[in-house]
This record gives structure tokens, C-alpha cells and sequence, in this order.
């Protein structure tokens, strides 16, 4: 399947294209069939139903099929130790860690819609949220990988987790829990270190590395963390409107049920500000998972 037979595919349900890309091994191709699909998706023509259930017979995988491009270690392994940025090899492994983690973000949002889209199938704004998510990480992937062509390297060149996917697979029973753990918490603490990797990156001389970051990933995660936090509580439903210290509290009580690590500061309040979480989503949760 090359570029021009991606831009040709079509499908009948959005859950049937989410498929599609659960099922498609190279990450590149992950995210220009996410491309497609968000195009065809907003467009309103081309896919109209989120999911059609009762012609809908196919079943979601239990895990994304992926290539063998990126050596897959363990998440805790000497080998994925990415250094300060001083050295061109160290901005290269940063820039290919988080090519990988968006290729790893296109699959999660795709696996939310298709896993538990069911779930929610009247709410047309869940689909459009995340697959404006899906695509925003599909385009961070593409422009991450090509700005690490451009500095020597490719994707590929080192060795990645799929620590992601673990907690995705933690999480596969119940929407509400994937949506605190994968797209509150992880997506949260990436707010939380992204200032320190534009710095790496600007300190050391590579300023359009630190722009793209700054610039486009930076913020549009935010809004990913935001989308997680909106329809966690709309799960809820009445216990989120009767008033914040009981929405802390499930939250809190999930992270500490399925998040298997601590929340540990420093904490980004500025930006989980502007995503919707005040403090004691994280800071009292420290004590409770610690």
C-alpha cells in the first residue's frame, strides 16, 4: 500500500477506518490513513455513521499490529536513556521517543473510538473529539520523524517501549478507566516534561526542534488532556454535576486502582490548568499512590 493507494481507501463507518488502522503495521502508514479518514470524517460525506452495530461484525484486536521497525525493549532498560541534548545523538533519541510515542497516541485514540465507541454511539462530539485527537497526534508522529530525517537520523534508528500500550491493555474493560489513566494521567505528565525537552533542545542550539515542539505538540496536547477530563465526566454524569470533590474523588480513586507508578512532581500546573485540572486531581492523588 503506498501513499497514493492510502488517499484512494474508503470506508463505511468510522469504526470500520478505525479498524483499519489498528490493523495497519508501519507507523507512518498509521498516520496517513489517519489523515485520510479525519478528512473524510469531517467532510461529512464520505463517512457519515461513527459505527453501524448490527452489520458491524468485526471485533477489536486485542493489541495493534505494528512492524518490526522499532526494537521494542523494556520500559525501564539502560538502552532507552536519552541523554541532555548536548550531543546530536542525544537530540536524535528524544526527537525518535517522541516520534514513537505518537505513533503509539494514533493507535490509542483509534482503539478508544472502535473499543468503546458503542458505548457512546449518540454522542457524534465524542467521535469528532478524538478523532481530532488521532489526527493531531498523526501529524505530530509526521513531523517529528521528518524533522529527525533532517538532523541525521530516522525512525527506527533506536530502541522504544510500548509502556503506552501496557496501560491501554490495563485499561481495555471500561471506557472511564482508559480515559483517566491514557488520556489524563500519561497525556498530563507529557505536559509535565515538555517544558524541560524544549529546553533541551533550544539550550543546546537546536531552536526548530524546540519551535516545533513549543509551537504545535505542546499545545495541542493540551487539548488532548482537556478531551480525556470533558468525557470522564460526562460519564459521570450526575455525580460530575453534583460538584467537583466528588469527581476528584473517583478520579483519584481510579488512578490509584489502575495507574500502576506514583504521580510525582513536578507537576505542569499552568498547562493541566488550561486542560481543566485543577491541583487535587494530582497533588492529593500523590499521597494515595505513593
Amino acid at each position: 500500500m503506498d501513499d497514493d493507494d492510502v488517499n484512494l481507501k474508503t470506508w463505511a463507518t468510522l469504526h470500520d477506518a478505525a479498524l483499519e488502522v489498528l490493523s495497519t503495521p508501519s507507523a507512518h502508514k498509521k498516520a496517513l490513513l489517519t489523515k485520510v479518514i479525519a478528512k473524510k470524517w469531517f467532510d461529512g460525506k464520505s463517512i457519515r455513521n461513527a459505527r453501524d452495530v448490527s452489520s458491524s461484525g468485526k471485533l477489536v484486536a486485542e493489541t495493534p499490529k505494528r512492524d518490526e521497525l522499532v526494537t521494542i525493549v523494556p520500559s525501564n532498560s539502560n538502552k532507552l536513556k536519552l541523554g541532555n541534548g548536548r550531543s546530536i545523538e542525544s537530540r536524535r533519541k528524544i526527537l525518535h521517543s517522541l516520534s514513537h510515542i505518537e505513533s503509539w497516541a494514533i493507535d490509542l485514540s483509534w482503539d478508544i473510538i472502535a473499543r468503546f465507541g458503542h458505548e457512546v454511539e449518540k454522542e457524534r462530539e465524542f467521535f469528532d473529539d478524538f478523532v481530532r485527537v488521532a489526527l493531531d497526534e498523526a501529524k505530530h508522529h509526521l513531523l517529528l520523524t521528518k524533522r529527525l530525517e533532517e538532523i541525521g537520523g530516522k525512525y527506527g534508528d533506536f530502541p522504544a517501549h510500548d509502556g503506552l500500550w501496557q496501560s491501554a491493555m490495563e485499561t481495555s474493560d471500561s471506557l472511564m478507566h482508559r480515559l483517566v489513566v491514557e488520556h489524563c494521567v500519561h497525556e498530563a505528565r507529557g505536559l509535565d516534561v515538555m517544558p524541560n525537552t524544549i529546553n533541551k533542545f533550544r539550550e543546546n542550539g537546536d531552536e526548530e526542534s524546540a519551535v516545533l515542539l513549543e509551537t504545535i505538540v505542546y499545545p495541542e496536547e493540551i487539548g488532548h488532556v482537556k478531551a480525556g477530563l470533558k468525557w470522564f465526566k460526562f460519564l459521570l454524569g450526575d455525580a460530575s454535576e453534583r460538584g467537583g470533590e466528588e469527581t476528584v474523588k473517583i478520579f483519584r480513586e481510579i488512578v490509584e486502582k489502575k495507574f500502576y507508578g506514583a504521580l510525582k512532581p513536578p507537576f505542569n500546573d499552568e498547562a493541566r490548568a488550561k486542560a481543566g485540572f485543577d491541583r487535587r486531581y494530582y497533588e492529593v492523588a500523590v499521597d494515595a499512590v505513593v
